[in-house]
């Protein structure tokens, strides 16, 4: 009779033991999952925050100043920091659609004031749009 609960424990340890690392395996899976999801999260809402600053940056500055001197180029380094974040963490088709933004927004802060600039902020919108779509597609919403 000993034997047999001998076994019997033996059996239920190996089995516990089994479930814990499966367990641990599927836990820790998802929980990897769920941190690249909430990083790539955050990385499109920095780039995007950044980009609409930007825009309003170049919008909003004084006539007959450079924009150049303005918040513009830091808001533009941003953008490029958080597209370093995406590529280690997105698709080919998001980053294409980030750098295609990026070289709008790059264009729009050099745009003359007038129909030129009206022209590219109309434009980054555009370009900002086709990210957000990318992004949905790319996070399955």
């Amino acid at each position: 009779m000993g034997d047999v609960s001998t076994w019997a424990a033996w059996a239920a340890a190996a089995t516990s033991l089994a479930t814990l690392i499966v367990t641990t395996y599927i836990g820790g899976r998802r929980e990897q999952h769920r941190w690249a999801r909430d990083a790539l999260t955050d990385a499109f809402v920095a780039f995007l925050e950044a980009s609409w600053a930007h825009s309003d940056a170049v919008r909003h500055a004084p006539p007959g100043t450079e924009v150049s001197a303005g918040a513009a180029p830091d808001l533009y380094r941003e953008m490029r920091s958080q597209l370093t974040r995406l590529r280690l963490l997105a698709s080919r088709d998001v980053l294409r659609a980030g750098e295609d933004l990026l070289r709008c927004q790059s264009a729009l802060q050099a745009a003359a004031p007038g129909s030129e600039r009206e022209a590219a902020l109309a434009e980054a919108g555009a370009r900002r749009r086709g990210v957000v779509d990318a992004a949905k597609k790319e996070m399955g919403l």
